[in-house]
């Protein structure tokens, strides 16, 4: 997995209101693949957590990836890469929305 770079691009849509990510993997020099993931809020479930004296309100969302693209060999370590990413960013749930590419 440390073999693949991964290299994020946050946009936001006005469309839906959503925060998109789009990734391109990379091995070395060659590209080797990309994907587009939505990002959503999720049944506006907000919870509050005090810390420190001070309330938060933190809103549970979910990722939907909409475009998975990359050479066959690679997608396991991309998936995982990608995977990873969305949990760091605190993603609760993970979903498979469909192929962009298949929309013509």
């Amino acid at each position: 997995m440390k073999s693949i770079n991964m290299k994020v691009n946050p946009l936001y849509s006005d469309i839906d209101l959503s925060i998109q990510f789009h990734f391109e993997f990379s091995k070395g020099d060659c590209k080797v693949g990309e994907a587009m993931v939505s990002t959503y809020s999720l049944n506006n479930n907000v919870t509050y957590r005090k810390s420190q004296g001070i309330t938060q309100a933190k809103q549970e969302k979910c990722a939907v990836i909409d475009h998975f693209e990359v050479v066959p060999d690679l997608s396991k370590p991309c998936m995982n890469k990608l995977n990873h990413f969305l949990k760091v960013i605190d993603m609760k749930e993970i979903h498979s929305g469909y192929d962009l590419t298949l929309e013509q």
